[in-house]
């Protein structure tokens, strides 16, 4: 297959740190299932100047837009949400899998399929802390990679659920063909954009 074709979309980091977080980039061909481009960011996150890159360009998008918290999906959103919440100066509001909540909690159903209703894809369940995020908190929603966008989907399902208010979602990177960003009901930034032929149709 051709080579990657990056764009970053940001003028909130330097041109070290952008060509770091392009380098950093792991592409995995066919994975999770025959004819995907599977972005994998562990180097990013080992990677310093890499790191440092993404938080820095998530700062910058997002120091003006009014954002009082930042939530991270369990578990790799953790990594990004996090320090970008310290940026930020907000607090960090991670959301979690069912059942490792110790204390009170609320959550809501998805549907794995996201945006298709059919039994057949199966569901999952998102929780937070019942006192995580405050009703009218304008919210951040971060993860590293948006897929069919099914896991952003239940992310604003329980924003809204504690009436709380999406600004908008966040990810390093996307697999286009997953169709994630028409599926997500919310305006989606993604940081890296894969414009390679395969990247387009089949990453």
């Amino acid at each position: 297959m051709a080579a990657p074709q990056f764009q970053i979309n940001t003028d909130g980091c330097s041109e070290e740190g952008k060509q770091a977080l392009l380098e950093a980039i792991t592409i995995v061909e066919d994975f999770p299932k025959p004819g995907l481009r599977f972005k994998e960011l562990t180097n990013v996150l080992t990677n310093y100047i890499a790191f440092q890159a993404v938080v820095d360009a998530f700062a910058k998008r997002y120091r003006a837009m009014g954002v009082t918290a930042v939530v991270g999906i369990e578990s790799r959103g953790y990594a990004y949400a996090s320090p970008v919440a310290l940026a930020l100066g907000v607090p960090f509001v991670p959301f979690r899998k069912p059942g490792k909540m110790p204390c009170k909690s609320v959550g809501v159903d998805f549907n794995l399929g996201g945006w298709n209703k059919s039994a057949s894809f199966g569901k999952d369940r998102l929780e937070c802390r019942e006192d995580g995020l405050k009703p009218g908190a304008k919210v951040l929603i971060i993860d590293d990679l948006l897929g069919t966008g099914a896991t952003l989907i239940g992310a604003c399902a329980l924003v809204e659920h504690v009436k709380a208010e999406v600004v908008e979602c966040a990810c390093v990177v996307d697999m286009p063909a997953l169709n994630g960003r028409t599926n997500v009901p919310k305006p989606t930034f993604i940081l890296v954009d894969d414009l390679s032929t395969e990247g387009a149709a089949s990453s």
